[in-house]
């Protein structure tokens, strides 16, 4: 195989493709997610997305065709988990202290600000690229975005470079292909010990997402905080759920039910994953409990 490793995003990227095939794609695929790294994090200055977070409220602003894109998709997402998953939670992670980026194991600010305000509909879409900001929130679309880039670039070399077969995976975030020939073996990882393995998935074609509390997680004062926010309050999840894994076909899907098995109880999850996933498995290690496979819907 022929292969690029990246370390972009505070993560380690590893994409395979065929050999010898025709066109050169690791240029280009670098650039995109150099790209995302770029523009769409919160922890850089003056780019596209905190240009949209500085608008004031009736302002809009055209913006890139993808990242107006990842935006809708985000959006629709948080409509469709009635707000736990919220890509509009950046005030609210940096009053819990998450206000650098990760390794860090202490927060910088040890004082607690006024609860910032929970808004239905903060952004409104207008088509043609534009987007108003109707209320004071503001965007992360933390690993939403990362989730979106690796389908995007996915699908390109896909379609564009070799439908035989490939795989990107960005820190556990993965999307893969095949004609049906190869077969994909992916470890899931120790919810404490990322070198360690607990588990396996064979899959042909598909996405994976992987959502931890563990690794993301600082002190805030005397408090022990984790990046995973109840979308409906603000609050950091309160939940025996350590690591979740979800396989569906599309990584965006993924990425939201990884976070939602932190925010959901397991008749609700299974409702969701029935309503919007309805080919998918989760892997679920809890606190003092084994881990185990959820499907719905997969023969």
């Amino acid at each position: 195989m022929d292969t690029l490793s990246l370390q972009i995003m505070n993560t380690e990227f590893y994409i395979a493709m065929p050999k010898d095939v025709r066109f050169v794609w690791k240029e280009k695929a670098e650039k995109w997610l150099q790209y995302v790294a770029k523009e769409w994090s919160r922890f850089q200055a003056n780019n596209e997305l905190s240009q949209l977070n500085d608008l004031e409220i009736g302002e809009s602003l055209r913006i890139n065709s993808f990242l107006y894109d990842c935006l809708v998709q985000a959006d629709k997402h948080y409509q469709l988990s009635n707000g736990l998953f919220s890509p509009y939670l950046k005030r609210q992670l940096e009053q819990h202290g998450y206000n650098q980026s990760f390794p860090f194991d202490t927060a910088k600010s040890k004082t607690f600000q006024n609860k910032p305000l929970i808004a239905d509909h903060p952004f409104q879409f207008l088509g043609d690229e534009k987007v108003m900001k109707v209320a004071p929130e503001e965007i992360d679309l933390g690993g939403f975005a990362k989730g979106y880039a690796i389908e995007k670039l996915a699908n390109w070399l896909e379609e564009e470079v070799s439908s035989d077969f490939g795989l990107i995976d960005g820190g556990g975030d993965m999307k893969m292909w095949s004609s049906g020939e190869k077969t994909w073996t992916i470890g899931v990882a120790d919810a404490w010990d990322s070198d360690k393995e607990i588990s396996s998935i064979k899959l042909k074609t598909g996405a994976i997402a992987t959502s931890n509390r563990v690794y993301r997680s600082w002190m805030h004062g005397t408090t022990k905080k984790h990046h995973l926010l109840n979308g409906q309050t603000g609050e950091i999840a309160n939940t025996e759920v350590l690591q979740a894994s979800v396989v569906t076909s599309s990584l965006c899907d993924a990425e939201v039910g990884a976070k939602l098995c932190f925010l959901m109880d397991a008749g609700e999850l299974q409702q969701w994953f029935e309503n919007n996933c309805q080919q998918s498995a989760r892997f679920i290690v809890k606190e003092g409990q084994a881990s185990n496979w959820m499907m719905t819907g997969v023969k």
